[in-house]
């Protein structure tokens, strides 16, 4: 099953991006994300990768969990219960791979064609809203 949600940025005049989850992907980590929403946190910066504070989900690695991710991907990170959004290489990507800090299970894609003008424009300590897409 596929579900969208919204990932609202109030510091940035509510503007949003959309994430399109994957139950296939991650299912464990799927269920335990709807079950938390909504989330409201703040977001941190690490090169092109958006990490969440930690949230209250509480959800180990899953049997497809890696290190390599894909430009778009949208994965929970069990080490620091955060969400993570990639965008680009992090400061450890090398050879045109980009690579979380440690495994993460994967959940989704980025899914908004205008999400690089609003994703570049974020700062460490910025609030969002992770919601369902109603």
């Amino acid at each position: 099953m596929k579900k969208i949600i919204a990932v609202v940025f109030p510091d940035l005049d509510d503007k949003v991006i959309r994430i399109e989850l994957d139950d296939s992907l991650a299912p464990k980590t799927f269920k335990a994300i709807f079950e938390n929403l909504p989330i409201e946190v703040n977001i941190n910066r690490w090169g092109d990768e958006l990490y969440t504070d930690r949230t209250m989900i509480s959800i180990g690695l899953e049997d497809s969990a890696k290190i390599e991710v894909n430009k778009l991907d949208v994965a929970y990170w069990p080490e620091g219960k955060a969400l993570c959004l990639f965008f680009g290489p992090t400061p450890i990507s090398k050879n045109g791979m980009i690579l979380a800090y440690s495994a993460v299970n994967i959940v989704g894609r980025i899914i908004d064609s205008d999400k690089d003008q609003i994703l570049s424009q974020i700062k460490d300590g910025t609030k969002v809203i992770i919601k369902d897409n109603i």
